[in-house]
């Protein structure tokens, strides 16, 4: 029972799961399902913020007074689109995965929102950055409460950050490749 009042903390904009995994360790739990379903209750609740925040902006677009607002966010971003097309998942998993106070699930989706990123990618972007907060403060936590070797989870942790980073690399790559592929066919 308690895992799953943690898993509805982590979903609390400002706790989210940078309170809710400390106050886990605090509470004796077990750090791996600690982990887990904080990541969960975290990562969940992106895709509702996401979706309701984009029918806000859309609503919003029609009143007067937002509507100069919104239309001048949306002369900047058409302006950089696709610089931010480029570094938008990387960049929301830096956001997300540096613990930080506001820089949560809640902010990123709303950004996610505001940029106009496909919600798959948004959604992939908070979940790793998610996973990878997740792993600092459960590392930072279980180092205070237990002593534990704080070096060796943050090996672990700079291994899922590199390896998201060459993740993304070869499928940038990849798509790369393929878009040049797609040009000769059609020259």
């Amino acid at each position: 029972m308690e895992y799953i009042k943690l898993m509805f903390l982590s979903m609390v904009p400002i706790i989210e799961l940078r309170g809710a995994i400390p106050l886990g360790i605090a509470m004796n739990l077990n750090p791996i399902y600690i982990y887990i379903t904080c990541l969960i209750g975290s990562s969940i609740i992106a895709v509702p913020v996401v979706l309701v925040f984009r029918q806000l902006i859309e609503y919003l677009r029609h009143r007067k007074y937002f509507n100069i607002i919104i239309r001048w966010i949306d002369k900047k971003i058409e302006g950089r689109a696709k610089k931010l097309k480029a570094v938008s998942i990387i960049g929301i998993i830096l956001f997300v995965g540096i613990p930080l106070p506001t820089t949560g699930s809640w902010s990123a989706s709303a950004l996610a929102s505001i940029f106009k990123m496909r919600i798959k990618d948004a959604l992939i972007g908070v979940f790793i950055g998610n996973a990878i907060a997740g792993i600092i403060m459960l590392a930072i936590s279980m180092h205070l409460a237990e002593g534990i070797s704080f070096g060796s989870l943050l090996i672990i942790g700079l291994g899922i950050i590199i390896g998201v980073i060459l993740y993304y690399k070869s499928k940038k790559n990849r798509l790369n490749k393929e878009s040049q592929l797609e040009e000769k066919y059609i020259n």
